[in-house]
């Protein structure tokens, strides 16, 4: 099993992910190619859809965070991110750079049933998670632009 986690929504949050895998390590920023972000499923936690990677040949991709994970690490955060999500294994390019891929794990939505808005809360997260993270101006501005549920 790959060490190495892809995040790209609230995870994306450097306190949300000490909280949750202590040990784990961001390692920096990289490019899911060929998906689209996407809120498929109603998260109960949030109050508004939550976040996905759907396959989509024709988009340039979904921004995020790798960090490196210990085993205890990948427990706690199957833990948390629950029923709604399965882990699968995924080839991102480190810093977006088609000479970087790296495997990974990231976390699907298992039965999508969107699309959803996501609440205001949860969308400011994962753009707070983005800017802290240095993902890409037009990724950020693309975020910024994303609706909302009331």
């Amino acid at each position: 099993m790959s060490r190495f986690y892809f995040a790209y929504a609230s995870n994306l949050d450097a306190t949300q992910m000490e909280r949750r895998c202590p040990q784990a390590q961001y390692r920096g920023k990289a490019l899911l190619p060929k998906h689209r972000l996407a809120f498929t499923h109603p998260s109960q936690t949030w109050g508004g859809g939550s976040a996905d990677i759907v396959e989509d040949q024709d988009s340039t991709g979904v921004w995020g965070g790798v960090y490196e994970m210990t085993p205890e690490d990948w427990v706690r955060l199957s833990e948390a991110e629950g029923a709604p999500y399965k882990r699968i294994p995924i080839v991102v390019l480190e810093g977006g750079v088609e000479d970087c891929p790296l495997e990974c794990f990231a976390f699907k939505v298992v039965d999508p049933t969107g699309p959803h808005l996501p609440s205001k809360l949860y969308h400011e997260k994962i753009l707070r998670g983005a800017l802290a993270r240095g993902l890409p101006a037009g990724w950020i501005a693309w975020l910024r632009g994303l609706s909302t549920k009331a």
